[in-house]
């Protein structure tokens, strides 16, 4: 399994007496990742631009503790920063823990600590959270705005370093834009499906076709506000988003982003130790045991293997 998206960092650093990264009252820790038969586990560092005073201090502060951990938890888990850096966990049976930005606005504009945070081992950004920034426009503002020449220059910069483009949280706009931008695929690290669950997060049937045709890949969202109307995250409706990008961007371009520890805690799937329930639901939706493995983790592997 890879799972490209959870917030597991920020519960870490803001509840330091509820457990480390081995053992914790949330859904993603090492124990729970084991159980789960974790290949790699993207870790982002998400800041709230409005919560934080300093917002560059606190992906510091962020990042120290994920490397941190990892230093503390080797035996377990490694901090990746390549292909061949993944492939060596895989033999080595342990968990590669992928590190990403959520929010480039803490970058502030600044080219030099776009390449800081590359020398820091992030390898996945996403662009835009909830508020417009120096990239560009969120999902939450003008649908049809384009990145902002620093956006454009961001992207461009990213593509060079090998830095996976994550459009999650971006708007529709600037999301086309990246179709003709880069050269290389990009992500939806973690969003549904808008024509099952008409909310903005969402990606519309065009975009979701677009990003099949660049070769990335989608992660599947469980936070209940883009699955459908149900107070719990439930697993069929997981599976119905599921299916309906896979009809429209292809097998290729399904994966896993369950946003764990960064969304509401009422999901079907209690942790992620208990993704088999999910792997179940879709091999009695009707998918083969290959379009199974290429959801729950080729399809992500493929991608980091080109990019990373």
């Amino acid at each position: 399994m890879i799972d490209l998206h959870c917030d597991t960092i920020m519960k870490l650093i803001d509840h330091p007496n509820n457990g480390d990264l081995f053992k914790n009252r949330w859904k993603i820790d090492i124990e729970k990742l084991q159980k789960g038969r974790s290949r790699l586990q993207d870790f982002a560092l998400f800041i709230d631009l409005k919560d934080q005073d300093d917002s560059y201090g606190r992906y510091e502060s962020m990042r120290q503790l994920f490397v941190s951990e990892i230093i503390k938890y080797g035996e377990y888990i490694c901090h990746v920063k390549s292909y061949s850096d993944i492939q060596q966990c895989y033999a080595d049976k342990k968990i590669a823990a992928l590190l990403s930005i959520e929010e480039g606005g803490v970058l502030g504009g600044d080219i030099s600590k776009l390449d800081k945070a590359y020398r820091d081992g992030v390898r996945l950004m996403t662009l835009t959270w909830n508020y417009p920034n120096e990239i560009g426009e969120p999902n939450t503002g003008d649908a049809y705005k384009k990145l902002t020449p620093k956006g454009v220059e961001f992207v461009e910069r990213m593509q060079e370093l090998g830095m996976i483009v994550d459009c999650s949280h971006l708007n529709d706009g600037g999301t086309e834009q990246l179709g003709d931008i880069l050269d290389v695929p990009f992500v939806a690290s973690h969003s549904n499906a808008r024509e099952i669950t008409p909310h903005r997060r969402n990606l519309p049937d065009h975009l979701i076709r677009l990003i099949g045709e660049k070769g990335g890949v989608i992660g599947l969202n469980f936070a209940q506000a883009f699955l459908g109307d149900s107070p719990v995250s439930r697993i069929e409706d997981i599976v119905k988003h599921g299916l309906h990008i896979i009809n429209k961007g292809g097998e290729e371009v399904i994966a896993l982003g369950t946003d764990f520890d960064g969304i509401k805690p009422h999901t079907e799937i209690e942790d992620i130790s208990q993704m088999h329930r999910l792997y179940d639901a879709f091999r009695e939706a009707g998918l083969s045991e290959e379009q199974r493995e290429k959801l729950f983790w080729k399809n992500a592997d493929r991608l980091l293997k080109e990019i990373l």
